[in-house]
């Protein structure tokens, strides 16, 4: 399943009273996002949630099974359980299970009686609780799930596209020179070859961390070599080497304040330019930035505006856009 649609998908299993009762595993590669679908499930329910207490995040890995079942006593001849204080007790919300595939048999059997019996932990039912993990192909530390405990979940495989990545980057103030660049190497997205020698590689987690390098004011070498150690040393010397298009571009402020531009003759500063304007652009300048967009292909117009779109809801309310989005009906409709 791509990884957009899993947010709409859990806020539907929540909301049913049924479904919420039954854990959900998201099972996919590290860094495409698991994580993030679950704060974004967590911030839409929030709205219409009463008493909604977020995401309690616990990574089974770094636990022991006492940290779950908590630590016996013995009271009038009995032994009780004194439940751990970061289990929920109250309230709304979702209790996250990650790295649950690299938590040793023992941990996950814990996790068994509490996905099997929330309610013997003190967990009111209404929490969700969602799992996490990676795929065993994915060489990473795991462990194979009891066959138990996978039978108690709701086990979705899931992945990332290129649109899904940009979907979602052009909402969170990613960088746009790295918009361009994957929009140029989409195989750089995600690329892990599983060797013995694991060092770092791409992924959706890992580009978020060299749009953050690219704030520091700092040597170029310097830059390389921190974004190497990101996202490894292909796709640093790839992405530098796309840097540097950037840097003979047209300015994207001198666009948006509709000064006179020239528009460049290769493709992939063109693109370079489209992914700068789309996060760039609002409402107040959208019209000089479509002064420019005009003359560019029905493509480069068509990924400028969805994105954009996608960022500022209000650009749809600019003349030139609804102009273009009546024209272009069939393209805008899968915004």
């Amino acid at each position: 399943m791509r990884i957009q649609h899993v947010t709409p998908i859990l806020v539907k299993r929540y909301l049913n009273e049924n479904t919420r009762k039954r854990t959900v595993f998201l099972r996919g590669k590290s860094g495409i996002g698991k994580s993030d679908v679950v704060k974004q499930t967590s911030e839409l329910l929030a709205d219409h949630i009463k008493d909604w207490r977020g995401v309690v995040d616990l990574r089974l890995a770094q636990m022991d099974p006492t940290d779950l079942r908590g630590i016996p006593y013995v009271t009038e001849g009995r032994t009780g359980w004194a439940k751990p204080d970061f289990l929920p007790s109250s309230g709304s919300g979702i209790l996250f299970l990650d790295e649950i595939t690299s938590a040793p048999p023992a941990v996950q059997a814990a996790a068994y009686q509490l996905t099997l019996t929330p309610a013997d932990f003190g967990i009111p039912d209404t929490w969700m609780i969602i799992a996490a993990g990676n795929r065993k192909s994915d060489r990473g530390v795991t462990f194979n799930l009891a066959a138990p405990l996978q039978n108690r979940m709701c086990d979705i495989t899931v992945d990332t596209t290129l649109d899904d990545f940009l979907n979602y980057a052009i909402t969170q103030d990613i960088a746009p020179e790295i918009l361009s660049f994957l929009r140029d190497r989409p195989d750089m997205l995600h690329k892990f070859d599983g060797g013995n020698n694991i060092q770092a590689f791409p992924s959706p987690r890992s580009w978020f961390a060299v749009s953050d390098v690219l704030e520091l004011d700092v040597p170029v070498q310097d830059r390389i070599e921190m974004i190497k150690g990101d996202v490894g040393e292909e796709a640093a010397l790839m992405f530098e080497t796309h840097l540097r298009i950037w840097e003979t571009m047209p300015r994207i402020d001198d666009i948006l304040k509709g000064k006179p531009v020239a528009m460049p003759n290769e493709l992939n500063v063109k693109y370079c330019v489209a992914m700068g304007l789309a996060v760039r652009v609002t409402n107040e300048n959208f019209d000089n930035a479509w002064k420019f967009l005009e003359n560019m292909s029905g493509d480069i117009q068509t990924l400028v505006m969805k994105l954009a779109h996608k960022r500022d809801r209000k650009i749809a309310q600019c003349p030139a856009f609804s102009k273009w989005a009546i024209a272009n009906a069939g393209a805008f409709s899968n915004v």
